[in-house]
């Protein structure tokens, strides 16, 4: 009896302290599948929002490019808008498809395209305008993500999801349209001092331009698009419309000018005015720029960072000598700029031998391709640029100012600005003459807003709006 009294009353007790510790362990498991899932379908997610963010953007990009900001109320025919919806769609889902989340690429079937300005709808119709900012909305669904513990527990799968909309952002005459917050100045920089006459070469049945029977490319009075729809020389409208341009100087220097002329051809051409834009400081130079170069031609080869904002009074040239002429400050400021080193004739058809790059307009939305001088060909920065690859920049692509012609007398110092033409450059011969294509048309309207944006040298871009 007594050597039981003495016995540890603890002694039932033996064994619990394992128990606890293998309960601990069960929850500390627990905890710890649940951190790490947890965090794993949070990397998911950030990077099925990357995906949706590039998708957007590349979409947006294409909505630009294809040109729909000039026709804001969609005034042509719907296969316009329909070709370039169904573009945006493609690259959406390429540039998607093209991320990694969660060690997959997401499927094109998992990449959801819309329009919010369509209800959402996709490529059908489109609802009577779209707006001068039409925007484009990308959701990414990436399902059967990996689970390292939470599958003791549960089968069911994990997934994650990310939306983003972006828009083709054209700040031209946005008051005028509906939901219009205010005007935004419309100021690229890196402009070419090409002023351009209000005349549209490819309309041949309008009016009031200043050049004949011609009509115009914007409306002075609201910076409208004056023709959107089918012209002569394209059936998309201003669009891809093809003309050359060589100097309206009357004699060297260049103080008496030609009134606003178009000259029909195959293509026409229509004169420009030597533009003088205030110098910003040394501003980006290719190697090719002539020594000492006059102002005209520092302005063309080179990127001039003064902003030329919509509504600001600008001056001509006048003192500088004619542009043209053979050998003359276009021709070697304008072939320097687009990479010629020796001309050779040039035609509508992509030639990968050309020194400069080419557009290809069989294709919606145009197609780039790098010449033989691109300035990034046989760089090897992971890949190297061959001539007759695409691109998605050129030097080839500038931003030209027009004047109000419809007086039909040459432009006086100082002269406003009340529009851009966004061009491609195809070809400058020796003679100092311009073969451009015209990507995009913007106009100012009659509020323009000082004081100027300074942004990119073109007159569209693209913004994500809601990431």
């Amino acid at each position: 009896m007594l050597s039981r009294l003495l016995q540890s009353p603890r002694r039932h007790e033996r064994g619990q302290t394992i128990a606890l510790v293998a309960i601990s362990l069960v929850s500390l498991l627990a905890m710890s599948a649940l951190a790490i899932d947890v965090v794993t379908l949070y990397v998911a997610r950030d990077e099925a929002r990357r995906a949706a963010d590039a998708a957007a953007l590349g979409a947006a990009k294409v909505l630009a490019d294809a040109g729909v900001t000039t026709d804001p109320g969609n005034s042509a025919s719907p296969s316009i808008w329909a070709a370039a919806c169904t573009a945006a769609v493609n690259e959406a889902q390429s540039i998607a498809g093209q991320n990694t989340v969660a060690g997959q690429n997401p499927a094109a079937a998992n990449v959801s395209v819309t329009f919010p300005a369509f209800g959402g709808s996709t490529c059908t119709t489109p609802s009577p305008t779209f707006g001068s900012n039409p925007q484009v909305t990308v959701q990414v669904t990436v399902g059967n993500l990996p689970t390292f513990f939470a599958r003791i527990w549960s089968r069911a799968t994990n997934s994650v999801t990310a939306t983003a909309t972006a828009e083709a952002y054209n700040p031209a005459n946005y008051s005028t349209y509906p939901g219009g917050a205010g005007n935004v100045p419309n100021a690229p920089r890196c402009v070419k001092p090409l002023l351009l006459p209000n005349c549209d070469p490819g309309n041949t049945s309008g009016s009031g331009s200043g050049c004949g029977s011609y009509g115009t490319f914007i409306s002075p009075s609201t910076g409208a698009i004056t023709s959107p729809g089918p012209t002569t020389n394209s059936p998309a409208g201003d669009i891809g419309e093809s003309f050359t341009l060589k100097s309206a100087c009357a004699n060297a220097p260049c103080n008496t000018l030609n009134p606003p002329t178009v000259t029909p051809g195959t293509p026409s051409n229509l004169n420009y005015y030597p533009l003088s834009i205030p110098s910003s400081g040394s501003g980006l130079c290719p190697n090719c720029v002539p020594s000492s170069p006059t102002g005209f031609e520092s302005d063309l080869a080179c990127c001039n960072w003064s902003p030329v904002q919509c509504g600001v009074n600008a001056s001509l040239d006048t003192a500088d000598p004619s542009p043209d002429g053979s050998g003359g400050p276009a021709a070697q400021a304008g072939q320097c700029l687009i990479h010629i080193s020796t001309w050779s004739s040039w035609s509508s058809n992509c030639v990968p031998s050309l020194d400069q790059d080419c557009l290809d307009t069989t294709k919606t939305p145009f197609v780039m391709e790098a010449g033989t001088n691109n300035p990034l060909k046989g760089n090897t920065t992971g890949s190297s640029l061959n001539s007759g690859d695409v691109i998605s920049t050129s030097d080839s692509v500038v931003s030209l100012p027009i004047y109000d012609s419809s007086g039909g007398s040459a432009p006086a110092s100082p002269v406003a600005v009340i529009g851009f033409l966004q061009v491609f450059i195809n070809d400058v011969n020796d003679n100092g003459v311009f073969t451009v294509t015209v990507l995009n048309v913007t106009g100012c309207g009659s509020t323009p807003a000082p004081p100027a944006v300074l942004g990119s040298g073109l007159p569209v871009g693209v913004r994500l709006i809601q990431p």
